[in-house]
């Protein structure tokens, strides 16, 4: 079980040269990289409608954080149900996509945003740029999952623990964040630059994991700490993440999306993956209809789609996203992935309290201090 009190961060360790460590860690960052801020979008062409049916196609467009690879699965069926109609995805990362959507510069209007930040998400309905949607489908959710009938969960992803079983055997790795953080201080040599995690200032699902995880647990800056001491690999990217702890690159990795770690692992990638016996954080990646939506009834449709069984099957299945609706059928439903760790299950809720790591002055205050705790002497 979590701890009772958060934990006060320790002091930073002081500013100076960069360590032969961190110039090899910083060589391996350029490996990570940073994700595309923006792709343009992919064009999905519509069914054809049936014979003699002449009405004009429509376009769906949506924005969204999730990886195409993983996401197509859901407009194929969606389309599948509604010919004549032709699905526009672009892929973004969350901080791009909440930023691009209030500044217009996304590669076009959408008519559907997702994303896995679900306190960006729950802000931008806070102000004012939702449109409610009572979908039939949203009585079957848990409470924690939607919000107001303007923000909707569709997943279930915990944050787990990503190893390398050559370099991390089984039965040696840690099972719990008390574990990782003991093996990387007993260790620092072995491991150093060869840990990741988020890059909280860059990604924004790092961020609120973060913040959720310093709210959570007392072990929280020790952790940190522990990642300091190994000069830690940071990264906006779980799919690079993954990557590298796959090719050997990485050891292990902290929070990365389970979602991606297990459908990787089920692809044949050479990772173990680990979900927290102390306790362990779920998010739910959240759909959002903006208030100035071109096509809002085809996006109504589509969250329609994701939330029914048809869609959470999907949500269970291949994609390994996870179902957040209880009873859903498939590998991946919420309860076999709660069952696969011992502690208790911890879900980010779409709940107002997520504005609070949001206010700008905490948020400044706590970037500063990861920094300086997690990469100290990195400019």
């Amino acid at each position: 079980l979590a701890d009772d009190e958060p934990q006060t961060p320790p002091d930073p360790a002081p500013r100076g040269t960069l360590s032969a460590g961190m110039l090899v860690a910083a060589l391996l960052a350029l490996t990570l990289g940073a994700s595309p801020l923006s792709a343009q979008p992919v064009l999905y062409p519509a069914r054809p409608l049936p014979m003699g049916d002449e009405t004009p196609e429509r376009l769906l467009r949506i924005a969204g954080t999730t990886d195409t690879q993983l996401f197509v699965d859901f407009i194929d069926a969606f389309q599948a149900q509604n010919p004549g109609v032709a699905v526009s995805y672009a892929e973004t990362d969350s901080n791009a996509l909440y930023r691009g959507y209030l500044a217009g510069t996304l590669p076009e209007p959408p008519d559907l945003l997702i994303s896995s930040a679900s306190d960006l998400q729950f802000k931008l309905a806070n102000d004012g740029h939702a449109q409610a949607h009572a979908s039939p489908w949203t009585e079957g959710l848990p409470d924690w999952a939607h919000w107001r009938d303007e923000i909707f969960g569709f997943t279930f992803e915990p944050a787990v623990i990503v190893y390398n079983p050559r370099l991390v055997a089984p039965g040696t790795q840690p099972r719990s964040h008390t574990e990782l953080a003991s093996l990387l201080e007993q260790q620092p040599e072995r491991f150093r630059g060869r840990v990741a995690t988020y890059d909280i200032a860059r990604s924004g699902v790092g961020h609120l994991l973060a913040t959720q995880d310093q709210q959570i647990s007392s072990q929280f800056w020790r952790l940190a700490s522990a990642f300091g001491r190994v000069d830690a690999q940071l990264s906006d990217s779980s799919p690079q993440i993954i990557d590298a702890v796959a090719s050997g690159e990485l050891a292990l990795a902290y929070n990365v999306l389970g979602s991606y770690a297990l459908a990787r692992q089920a692809q044949g990638a050479p990772i173990g993956v680990i979900v927290p016996d102390d306790y362990v954080l779920a998010l739910t990646r959240t759909m959002l209809i903006p208030h100035d939506a071109p096509a809002p009834d085809l996006a109504r449709a589509f969250v329609d789609f994701t939330l029914s069984p048809a869609g959470q099957s999907i949500a269970a299945g291949r994609a390994a996203l996870g179902s957040v609706r209880p009873g859903a059928t498939g590998p991946w439903t919420q309860e076999r992935i709660a069952a696969m760790g011992r502690g208790s299950v911890q879900p980010i809720a779409l709940r107002p309290v997520l504005l609070v790591g949001l206010d700008p002055q905490r948020r400044s205050r706590f970037l500063t201090t990861w920094q300086e705790i997690v990469a100290p002497g990195v400019p």
